[in-house]
């Protein structure tokens, strides 16, 4: 590890909220003074220290993977152009809730949690109750808190905010600063939620390896990577189920694992996902591991964008909602119902609803049953009968022919075994194939 690397590292375990200056590093690890100017300033730019006016460079807690609609006490005190009377270290902390004092203290008990923040006007005990709760203030009004309501706040390691504006004014001006930041944010991409600090193994590892890593850390599924970092596999507990322990990972391993981009967006990565079972995605940037999603992280996205109420499902995912597989060896088959959401003004299946399903099972099944990583050129729907709301239907995606860049399927939508709709798609096979060949499929 370099001098600098160690500086790094010395500045990371201190505890949040210790001054950090040159001559303090340069004595303690013996370095000199340039090197620990220019290590503290990188930490700087990774979020580690903060220089405050008439303070100094203070250890600060890490700047973490932030939520949506997420604010952090450093921009509340800006958006209420507050004056921060302690907890300067803690600014950049983001409050789980906020809660206005207009309230009995018998009642904001039930309110008030740690890491709140409680906008209060000049109310002693309920300025007092909230740092008793470990939740942050924002005081509104101008008005001074009491030297005692300072004091514990610094004992608990809160931030006071001091605005010039009333609560209403207060809490409207962080509404609108919501409301500003959730119609700017785009759609969640792979990058805002995948996890950066992946464990992996070498290509050159074997199953004990695999087991050693899995027993330091209660995972079971791990990218493989060759010396240069490009992504070369994925093993599972069961690839190496019944193997003997110096059995090279490179012979177990799965060789073509589901890759995604930093830039994908979450909803087309979580149709992906579900339909054809894949646990972890990971993502790779020009074949290099860059880190990895697993399905639950995807579940969590999900659960923060439903708070958005101008982002959530795309039109695909809302249809084929209520669908499911149908055990059928050989061809790609799901069911579902008609809902009440999917009718036209006849209360019959519209035709793009219909479109879509066909489309999306033509789509699903050249993935997840014939292997075939492909785009919808083109789709004619040649037969259609009225369906209405309430009707069970089961679609049916045949693989007519594969050529060198383009495939056909037939799409089928039937009804108690009596055909309703029928359509053509013809779809453009991409460079990245997921089988060697794909003439055997044939």
């Amino acid at each position: 590890m370099t001098k600098h690397q160690q500086i790094l590292t010395f500045i990371e375990d201190l505890a949040i909220g210790s001054k950090v200056s040159v001559r303090f590093i340069a004595k303690a690890l013996d370095v000199s003074e340039g090197t620990a100017y220019r290590a503290i300033k990188e930490a700087e730019a990774k979020g580690l220290v903060r220089s405050i006016p008439k303070v100094g460079t203070i250890r600060i807690e890490g700047v973490k993977e932030r939520q949506i609609e997420d604010l952090t006490l450093r921009e509340v005190s800006q958006i209420a152009e507050g004056v921060v009377i302690c907890g300067f270290e803690h600014l950049d902390r983001s409050p789980h809730k906020f809660v206005i004092a207009s309230m009995e203290l018998d009642a904001m008990g039930r309110y008030l949690e740690e890491n709140a923040l409680c906008i209060v006007g000049n109310r002693h005990n309920a300025q007092i109750l909230a740092l008793e709760h470990n939740a942050s203030l924002l005081i509104t009004g101008g008005l001074e808190p009491d030297e005692d309501v300072v004091a514990l706040a610094r004992q608990r390691e809160l931030v006071i905010i001091q605005s010039p504006y009333d609560t209403f004014a207060v809490t409207s001006m962080i509404n609108r600063a919501l409301y500003d930041r959730l119609i700017q944010k785009e759609l969640i991409l792979v990058e805002d939620i995948m996890v950066k600090d992946v464990k992996y193994l070498n290509v050159d590892a074997t199953v004990e390896d695999w087991r050693n890593l899995s027993q330091s850390t209660d995972h079971s599924r791990f990218p493989v990577v060759d010396n240069d970092m490009n992504l070369v596999g994925i093993v599972t507990a069961v690839d190496v189920a019944g193997e003997d322990l110096k059995t090279p990972i490179k012979d177990v391993m799965n060789g073509n694992p589901f890759m995604v981009g930093r830039d994908d967006p979450v909803t087309h990565i979580s149709r992906i996902m579900v339909w054809e079972g894949w646990e972890i995605a990971v993502v790779a940037d020009q074949g290099k591991l860059i880190g990895i999603i697993s399905l639950q992280d995807v579940i969590e996205a999900y659960q923060q964008v439903q708070k958005q109420p101008q982002f959530g499902e795309t039109v695909d995912n809302l249809v084929l909602s209520g669908f499911r597989f149908v055990d059928d060896s050989e061809h790609l088959s799901i069911e579902g119902e008609i809902t009440n959401a999917m009718v036209d003004d006849y209360g019959s299946a519209s035709c793009g609803v219909i479109v879509t399903v066909m489309n999306m099972a033509g789509y699903i099944g050249l993935r997840k049953k014939y292997r075939l990583n492909a785009i919808t050129e083109n789709f004619t729907l040649y037969q259609l009968q009225p369906i209405p709301v309430g009707t069970e239907i089961t679609v049916t995606a045949k693989l007519l022919l594969v050529a060198k860049k383009h495939c056909n399927i037939e799409v089928e939508v039937t009804v108690e075994n009596e055909i309703v709709a029928k359509g053509l798609m013809t779809a453009r096979i991409g460079d990245k194939k997921l089988v060697n060949e794909s003439s055997s499929l044939i």
